[in-house]
């Protein structure tokens, strides 16, 4: 999977936004430090937690992955995280609609645009975020 650089600028925005994560296998994340040593096969820098005990070697604890690395929501993620932050499914369409994204192939940043405005909007997480 590719992520663009302004995906991963949004995404590392958001983490400084607050962003809730628990880093789990399924996961895509960033090595800004270039913590993991070994090429990457997605693109510079961009891995894929399959087995979380391989990152929890390099960083001791699920607090020290959350600080070093930067979570890159998936397409199905940021859906997931919109709803926790309150956004329909009709909002969402709308405003994909309205930006092109699809034609533009940039589907995943609106979203990713989308929870900076929800963020932004709502600083502390919504009742009930998972």
């Amino acid at each position: 999977m590719y992520f663009s650089d302004d995906e991963i600028d949004l995404a590392c925005h958001l983490k400084s936004l607050g962003l809730p994560w628990e880093p789990q296998p399924g996961h895509f994340v960033w090595d800004e430090t270039g913590l993991i040593e070994q090429t990457s096969p997605f693109h510079d820098r961009v891995f894929f937690i399959l087995d979380l005990k391989h990152f929890l070697r390099r960083t001791f604890t699920i607090e020290n992955l959350q600080k070093k690395f930067y979570w890159l929501p998936t397409w199905q993620d940021a859906r997931e995280i919109l709803q926790n932050l309150g956004i329909t499914s009709g909002e969402i369409a709308e405003r994909l609609l309205q930006e092109q994204a699809v034609e533009k192939d940039m589907e995943r940043l609106v979203l990713y645009r989308m929870i900076h405005e929800g963020l932004t909007n709502h600083p502390k997480p919504v009742e009930g975020w998972a």
